[in-house]
């Protein structure tokens, strides 16, 4: 029959396993927090902050990795950290130096860097809405064309999967927020 020896090393590997993804788990909520940490930072101009911010999250992604390299099986417990990082990473990228990484510069797949780059696009939203209260229009503007292009490139991409394509739907719907805003913006100033 079954030796217990070898029972007793099929527990010990479950058990390991277990602990691999607890241990996930425990990153990724640390992750997501200090990933909204950076960029309600951000938001607010405390840039000196999310740098601060910036150097724990890529920490806790490092610690992520080395475990989802470990045990592939956890790579789905790990998936939406990774698109909270790609999410905090665009806006701090976009915000502080005009550009948008790319998945390979980030080192996420891209199925997480298309959903963070959905989600960065509320982010740029909501950003644009502080920046119109300060009189800053332009800035808005300049967030309505890049949320645009966003939309326009991933309707090219033609996704299957439902989660992206309700994202797709999303950024188009925050495009028409915006759009609708800066016209109220420039219309009550006229």
């Amino acid at each position: 029959m079954i030796e217990k020896e070898y029972i007793e090393s099929l527990k010990e590997k479950f058990r390991e396993f277990e602990n691999k993804k607890d241990k996930i788990i425990e990153l990724g909520v640390k992750l997501n927090r200090i990933s909204k940490s950076i960029i309600y930072s951000i938001i607010r101009g405390d840039i000196k902050s999310a740098n601060e911010y910036m150097v724990e999250m890529d920490k806790y992604k490092e610690e992520i990795d080395k475990i989802v390299r470990e045990e592939l099986r956890l790579y789905n417990n790990a998936q939406i950290s990774y698109q909270e990082y790609v999410e905090a990473k665009i806006f701090y990228d976009f915000i502080l130096n005009n550009r948008i990484p790319k998945n390979d510069e980030l080192k996420v797949d891209e199925y997480s860097y298309v959903m963070g780059l959905m989600d960065f696009v509320g982010e740029l939203y909501r950003k644009s809405i502080e920046e119109m209260l300060k009189n800053n229009v332009e800035f808005a503007l300049r967030a309505r064309e890049i949320i645009y292009e966003i939309y326009k490139n991933m309707l090219y991409m033609e996704f299957k999967n439902y989660d992206i394509r309700r994202k797709v739907d999303y950024v188009g719907d925050i495009y028409n927020l915006l759009t609708d805003k800066i016209f109220i913006r420039k219309v009550s100033r006229e």
